[in-house]
């Protein structure tokens, strides 16, 4: 394509455009300079808060209460499958977890029930723990056949929130009322478990430091059947601190019994600091400095939020009126929907942290002048602060991918980077198709293995577990070996469909479309490297020139080493003289090529068509005689070159030839007899044929000559009309412009 030139210039609006970029390359060059250095701040920001916590100090302490809860105990989790086991559990690991194996110590004579009880060494039970059970109604959910109720008249479903009990139960205390009654809890946090989601309440039952009458409570639960066949879910909940790390231990332990008989064990620690639960933590300086970064990262997330919201909204003045205008097309780009997606999870941590500090904020240690007043309000709840800090740290975590992969778009100068980016723009497109159509293939695979081997394999037995178990096997970690045991042929089957599917056809087109539109972009960024290098150099010199005329460098330079400085500017003479010899060089050489194609590209319209090189004759020439055009060259008469070829010869023209005679062409003008003969000879047959062959030449040459003439003609003209347009386009632009600024002035008189 023609390189964009002269008056065109005007009509291109992009090329004028980027001409006035390049004409402010300082000020280019020195605001993108800043954004880049500005983003390098907000990336080290962000980056150094995530890291911030003290993450091996969180692990030792999480280990050491699994060890001594669960690992290490006499009774571990994974062995309560009963109610006795439970029991067993409770009384033979959890509960000498909390109060110590030596229980003697809290039956001595004026024994004082401490405040902070110990548990050991720098551990202390924040407060007091508690257990908490859900029951669920009778036949809710379940049925019995007829033939079988007589021997079992009630039966209990799967938890679900409707058949919830609520009603109390247990043996009636001193007020003539059951024991155990059901608490809700307004501000509690429901819980995700493997089996259903469990709201926050229930029955609950308080482990104080007071640990004979804890001891004696339990005790007592047991034997009134406190857990029995309707219940579908216990809780056993303490917060441990330490006060030489000042690290919260949040512990959860929950068993979950299936309607099928089976117990499913989970064991949650939530490990908090105390800057989670108050902005200043502690007071330290470490804590001050946190909350001055995060102070800085809120300001920094607030001016992305504005620049990227003044890329598609805009503002319109009309009759008085301003209107609100909005570029739709900004999000069509990937770039722009990843940076609002960053920025908006960064907005949502932010209201977590605050909605954190204040959850936190009521939470305290309660020490009952009586111990037999405690109530289940008493309990320290930081299971919703645990929560919290469970959704920031995985906001985090995701946020931090995103923000450094936008890191991308501010080292686009290097190329295979710029490529990159430009086919993640071109390709987003055919990667969303192909996102639609794996997953409607996998959603058909995963109904099928949960549908055929739910009821078999384990991990099967949910859509859900089957959806994992598929992306599980996409990443090669599964063993599908389970599937072909339980069918061998449907197994089978459904194994190779899916690598067929999956692994053949999909995967493949997920290839072909990055190979493909790698090489569109890397063909698009070829053409564009060279201009954006121009563009650089053109900044860089813009630079360049502004220091030197904001610093006088070269004054400098002249004053102080008035030596180097003549040299400098000698040496750059001499390049300069050297390049322009280069220069004029070219332009000849370029120059004797165009005049020697000159005949080619005329054609018959050049003016020497029609004459050839004359034949040199062997005669003396005389020495002082001026050679001309026309002395060089001969007309074009085709096979005739000579008088001689049509006339006879004599005895010393056979002799010695016409060129001894002197026959040229312009023999032709010696002088006829009356009867139409040369003076010296008569014409031969052959002449006359030669001289009709001669004259038909001439005629094609000048028929030749008339068509060359007409293309040239024409080709003028055609050239001429281009010329034309382009005047005219650009005295439409200028009109155009020129009424532009005549609305414009008459708008600013109207308002002035």
């Amino acid at each position: 394509m023609a390189a964009t030139g002269g008056l065109a210039i005007l009509v291109d609006e992009k090329r004028v455009n980027e001409l006035l970029q390049q004409k402010s390359g300082i000020k280019a060059l020195l605001r993108s300079a800043f954004n880049t250095i500005l983003f390098v701040c907000f990336l080290l920001l962000f980056t150094s808060l995530a890291l911030s916590e003290p993450r091996n100090k969180m692990r030792a302490f999480e280990g050491f209460l699994r060890k001594r809860f669960d690992e290490a105990s006499p009774v571990r989790l994974e062995e309560v499958q009963s109610v006795d086991g439970f029991w067993r559990y409770f009384n033979e690991s959890f509960k000498p977890a909390i109060y110590g194996e030596d229980t003697a110590r809290y039956f001595f004579p004026g024994a004082v029930v401490p405040t902070w009880l110990q548990v050991l060494g720098p551990n202390y039970m924040y407060g007091m723990g508690r257990m908490r059970i859900l029951n669920i109604l009778p036949d809710s959910d379940c049925r019995v056949g007829e033939q079988y109720r007589s021997y079992f008249p009630t039966c209990y479903g799967p938890f679900n929130l409707d058949a919830v009990d609520r009603e109390p139960f247990g043996p009636p205390n001193d007020e003539g009322v059951p024991t155990y009654q059901f608490s809700a809890e307004a501000n509690g946090e429901n819980y995700e478990g493997w089996l259903a989601s469990y709201p926050p309440g229930g029955y609950m039952e308080m482990l104080t430091p007071d640990y004979p009458k804890t001891n004696d409570k339990f005790l007592a639960m047991k034997q009134n059947g406190f857990i029995s066949e309707k219940t579908r879910a216990i809780f056993l909940e303490l917060t441990i601190y330490n006060f030489n790390l000042g690290f919260y231990g949040v512990m959860r332990i929950t068993f979950e019994l299936a309607p099928a008989g089976d117990w499913i064990q989970n064991f949650d620690i939530d490990v908090l600091l105390q800057r989670h639960l108050q902005p200043l933590g502690a007071g330290s300086t470490e804590d001050w400095l946190f909350l001055i970064l995060e102070a800085g990262l809120v300001l920094f997330v607030l001016r992305y939020v504005l620049e990227e919201a003044a890329e598609f909204v805009g503002f319109q003045s009309k009759n008085g009126k301003i209107s609100v205008t909005i570029k739709w097309d900004y999000f069509l780009d990937a770039w722009n929907v990843l940076d609002w997606f960053n920025l908006i999870m960064m907005i949502i941590t932010v209201c977590y942290k605050v909605d954190t500090w204040s959850k936190a904020g009521g939470l305290y240690v309660i020490s009952p002048s009586n111990w037999d007043s405690v109530t289940k309000d008493m309990y320290s709840n930081f299971h919703g602060v645990a929560s919290n800090v469970r959704q920031i740290q995985s906001l985090i975590s995701f946020n931090t991918i995103l923000t450094w992969f936008k890191a991308v778009k501010y080292i686009n100068i290097i190329p295979y980077v710029t490529t990159f980016m430009q086919t993640v723009v071109i390709s987003q497109q055919n990667l969303v198709s192909w996102i639609i159509v794996f997953m409607s293939v996998l959603v058909g695979f995963v109904l099928a293995f949960s549908t055929a081997f739910g009821g078999d394999v384990t991990a099967l037995r949910t859509p859900f577990q089957a959806f994992k178990f598929i992306m599980l096997t996409v990443l090669g970690n599964s063993d599908v070996s389970v599937i072909y045991d339980v069918s061998p042929v449907l197994g089978s089957l459904l194994i190779i469909m899916f690598l067929v599917s999956i692994f053949f056809i999909i995967m493949n087109l997920f290839y072909a479309i990055v190979v493909s539109t790698l090489s569109d972009a890397k063909i698009e960024e070829d053409a564009k490297q060279k201009k954006k290098w121009a563009v650089l150099s053109d900044r860089l010199s813009e630079t360049w020139k502004a220091m030197n005329r904001g610093g006088q460098l070269e004054k400098q330079i002249r004053g102080c080493v008035p030596g180097l400085y003549s040299r400098m500017l000698k040496r750059y003479k001499r390049l300069e003289e050297r390049e322009l010899a280069r220069d004029e060089s070219v332009r000849k050489k370029q120059l004797q090529i165009v005049l020697s194609d000159t005949s080619q590209k005329l054609g018959p319209a050049n003016p020497v068509w029609g004459r050839r090189t004359k034949r040199q004759l062997a005669t003396v020439q005389i020495e002082d005689k001026i050679e001309t055009d026309s002395e060089e060259s001969e007309p074009d008469l085709g096979p005739l070159r000579s008088l001689g070829q049509i006339r006879q010869k004599s005895g010393m023209e056979d002799a010695f030839g016409d060129s001894a005679m002197g026959a040229t062409f312009e023999s032709f003008a010696t002088p006829l007899d009356g009867d139409g003969t040369t003076a010296d000879a008569d014409i031969t047959d052959e002449g006359v044929e030669l001289v009709l062959d001669a004259s038909q030449h001439i005629a094609r040459g000048i028929v030749d000559r008339t068509r060359g003439a007409r293309v040239v003609l024409l080709d003028e003209m055609m050239e001429s009309m281009e010329v034309l347009n382009n005047v005219s386009t650009v005295l439409e632009v200028l009109g155009k412009r020129t009424r532009d600024l005549e609305a414009q002035q008459r708008q600013i008189l109207k308002h002035h």
